[in-house]
């Protein structure tokens, strides 16, 4: 369950009153509150399995709220009275929730839908109550901002909309998603020169970088949450394999996705038979940084050398080396593509810590 600001806010407050050490979890772990804690905890199965019975382990009390997506208190102790005290924020917080989903307004239902908190018999009822079309052509943008608070994205976001049929929503700390109508003026093919307008303002206004993800179209409301995971999923892909991008579409990641789901076992082995001890000196920055701009140009050699302002023989005498040393000629087309999946396999291995 996403808990926005002021929702947020609340609990902080109720959190302040305890004399004791307290923390906030999500149903994966992650701390809420206090905020700028990035630490992640394992919930325990019992935990999961009853989250309103408290749990005393490691000499701290947990609790959860009776939400069906339960969010969990942990205070420091393990005493009689610290116990009483897990059940009363409990309840406190779970009396707040229950308020803050009773009240929902467009937005908030909005947020329900695309994370997927919306029991499918709730979605024509909700829908219609803040006229949110059910059906129409629509995709997914998913912005993440590094250092920018949800809020005030939202805020500059909403004053730049110029349709009233794109709706938006906070959905993380420092998350926006846009339910975005296609058209014939404005079809999916644009979206991603779209979503680089929409970057390219907020760079401009606040300097600040923005990461945006483009889901698959989709003609019903009740896929959205589909579409949504589609959004988040090309900004967590994405970044691992094209760290120097920006945007990523759902649908120009096939071949990402699938190696993202090989081990990091498998990938390293795979990754060793190009990139090795041997082969070190060879593939420096500047000789990778060659061979990505060759691909980047789809082979080409004459662009590619303009590209990297070098004379077009230079270029071929740099990918004739590489030839010699692994028997690939990236000028050929499957060994460009066993070269291309071995690099990209060597970033499965790298740190995987950032997930939206």
């Amino acid at each position: 369950m996403y808990l926005d600001h002021r929702v947020t806010i609340k609990i902080a407050r109720i959190l302040n009153m305890i004399d004791m050490s307290a923390l906030l979890l999500d149903n994966s772990g992650n701390v809420i509150l206090p905020e700028g804690d990035q630490r992640v905890f394992n919930l325990p199965d019992a935990i999961r399995q009853n989250p309103t019975e408290p749990l005393v382990y490691g000499g701290i009390t947990l609790i959860g709220t009776a939400d069906d997506q339960p969010v969990f208190v942990c205070l420091q102790g393990n005493s009689e009275e610290v116990k009483k005290c897990a059940l009363l924020c409990a309840e406190l917080i779970n009396m707040l929730l229950r308020e803050d989903m009773s009240q929902t307004n467009r937005e908030q239902s909005l947020r329900l839908i695309l994370r997927g908190e919306v029991e499918t018999s709730e979605f024509e009822s909700l829908a219609a109550e803040h006229d949110i079309p059910m059906h129409g052509n629509r995709c997914v943008l998913y912005f993440y901002f590094q250092d920018l608070d949800a809020e005030a994205a939202l805020q500059m976001m909403s004053d730049g909309l110029d349709s009233e049929d794109d709706l938006m929503t906070e959905v993380g700390r420092h998350s926006v998603a846009m339910l975005k109508k296609l058209s014939d003026e404005e079809p999916f093919e644009e979206m991603e020169e779209y979503a680089r307008a929409i970057e390219n303002s907020f760079l401009t206004e606040t300097g600040k970088d923005v990461f945006v993800g483009v889901s698959e179209p989709h003609e019903d409301l009740i896929n959205m949450p589909e579409a949504f995971e589609e959004a988040r999923s090309a900004i967590n892909v994405g970044r691992i394999y094209h760290s120097n991008r920006s945007i990523f579409v759902y649908r120009n990641l096939l071949l990402e996705r699938f190696l993202s789901e090989v081990s990091p076992e498998m990938s390293a082995n795979y990754n060793s038979k190009i990139f090795n001890r041997k082969t070190a000196r060879l593939f420096n920055e500047e000789m990778v940084h060659t061979i990505e701009t060759f691909f980047d140009n789809s082979l080409n050699l004459s662009e590619t050398a303009r590209k990297l302002y070098i004379h077009r023989n230079t270029l071929v005498y740099r990918l004739e080396k590489v030839q010699r040393a692994i028997g690939l000629d990236l000028r050929n087309f499957d060994d460009a593509v066993t070269f291309k999946m071995m690099m990209l396999l060597g970033k499965n291995t790298g740190n995987r810590k950032f997930r939206l």
